[in-house]
């Protein structure tokens, strides 16, 4: 049925935090699911991150429910600024993901966003 994915059927999750200095600052690099972990944000940042990628392709009834909170969450736990890259659209299987990649400041406000 559409809305029905578990990426956990696919995908295990690593076993390292990855920070890396770039020009702009010291990024910490998160995935889709990785979200929902904010331990994970707590040890980026305690790394030395000052901004936090999250790619991600929530399907549409998750990303509906949760995406802007937990990006939001995880920019204020962290004092980061967030950058929320994100599929939108519908795929094969059938699958349809939420979109509305974003930027989110350190006090959670969404600087930038995309419809979808």
């Amino acid at each position: 049925a559409r809305g029905r994915y578990r990426e956990s059927d696919d995908y295990a999750f690593g076993g390292n935090v990855v920070v890396a200095d770039t020009p702009v600052g010291r990024l910490g690099l998160t995935v889709c699911y990785d979200l929902r972990f904010p331990e994970l944000y707590s040890e980026l940042r305690a790394a030395g991150a000052e901004l936090i990628t999250a790619p991600s392709a929530f399907t549409a009834v998750t990303g509906a429910a949760h995406w802007d909170v937990l990006i939001r969450a995880r920019a204020i736990e962290t004092q980061c600024y967030l950058l929320a890259a994100a599929q939108g659209g519908v795929h094969p299987g059938p699958r349809e993901t939420y979109g509305h990649a974003a930027i989110v400041d350190p006090w959670g406000r969404v600087l930038a966003q995309q419809d979808q």
